[in-house]
């Protein structure tokens, strides 16, 4: 399989994932690529699965994984978190900071304001001046610097690639993916990647059904905080919640989205990988995710529940006076080709 990294191919693999219309005259398009796998089934539903695609925060879960956290304490979760900034997230941070011997002064994650779009009006509001705490990635970066403590790695520039714990990292997902990386850094300064979309829809299979005690602490820590990993009012912890916790959700910076249900006793996992062209929108996602889980045939339970989770808040998501169009769109009729 060539892997796709360049502009042209990848726009290329785009298509319509939904419409919101008036009368069936297109006002607003929204593009992307979109994949669905179930476990055992080597066929990959969507776009092109050789797409690249760089991983954001969607790779938390394996930088948690390096790290080697062993603490069940909830503000372990952070770790795993692109946290909102809410009352509980500054709480637990601290509690996570005083673990890593660390806070605002250590990590390199910039200055910024909360994901929460009421606490970040109220700071702004009220002058207040945003914090590195507040980065949504900050729970990684502390999370980061408690390895290092506990590995005995130096505290200093634990952001570079050639740092012990990175390479760490490096090393875990070099045994993984099975095609090589293309590294680069992420906006909160710690190191990302692009790999193939088949490549992370198989990394989050391997999550899924994973029976390794690392796997298994990551997803009960993950399962029994959904809130300190997402927040209230994210796209994320809602569908979690909505499932009882048979999915993992996880969002991603620019319009990323993955959707992983768990294995049953009568059911193959799942995973759904949406990257929304636009960047990032919660709405947007939710339709995106409730129109390739609408086309999706075959849907095991859990999937089942989120796009009836998704069709119950339709009505939150399209204004009343549009309406919500999902392809294959028809061709203009012959009256209005005129």
């Amino acid at each position: 399989m060539a892997l796709r990294t360049d502009i042209p191919t990848l726009v290329a693999n785009l298509s319509p994932l939904f419409a919101l219309a008036r009368k069936g005259i297109a006002e607003v398009v929204i593009s992307g690529v979109s994949y669905y796998k179930a476990e055992g089934q080597k066929r990959i539903l969507g776009s092109d699965p050789a797409v690249m695609l760089i991983a954001r925060s969607l790779l938390k879960p394996w930088q948690f994984l390096a790290a080697d956290v062993a603490g069940s304490e909830p503000f372990w979760a952070l770790g795993l978190a692109s946290h909102s900034g809410q009352p509980h997230h500054m709480e637990q941070l601290q509690l996570l900071g005083a673990v890593a011997g660390a806070g605002e002064n250590e990590i390199v994650c910039p200055r910024c304001f909360p994901l929460d779009a009421g606490i970040n009006s109220m700071m702004r509001n009220a002058k207040m001046q945003p914090s590195r705490l507040h980065h949504p990635c900050s729970g990684k970066h502390l999370t980061a610097l408690a390895a290092c403590r506990h590995f005995g790695y130096p505290l200093e520039r634990y952001w570079e690639t050639d740092h012990p714990l990175q390479k760490r990292f490096a090393n875990l997902i070099g045994q993984l993916v099975g095609e090589r990386p293309v590294w680069m850094t992420d906006s909160c300064g710690l190191p990302t990647l692009a790999i193939s979309a088949k490549a992370h829809l198989n990394l989050w299979e391997r999550l899924l059904l994973s029976e390794d005690p690392h796997y298994q602490h990551l997803k009960n820590l993950w399962l029994h905080n959904i809130r300190l990993v997402g927040g209230y009012g994210r796209l994320e912890s809602e569908l979690m919640e909505a499932t009882g916790g048979k999915v993992l959700a996880k969002e991603g910076a620019d319009g990323l989205l993955v959707v992983a249900a768990f294995p049953t006793a009568s059911e193959a996992a799942a995973v759904c990988l949406i990257k929304l062209a636009s960047g990032y929108s919660a709405t947007y996602l939710a339709l995106a995710l409730w129109g390739v889980l609408k086309r999706t045939p075959e849907l095991g339970s859990s999937m089942q529940l989120v796009a009836d989770y998704l069709s119950s808040r339709l009505e939150t998501w399209v204004p009343g006076d549009q309406e919500l169009i999902l392809p294959p769109f028809a061709p203009p009729s012959a009256e209005v080709a005129q």
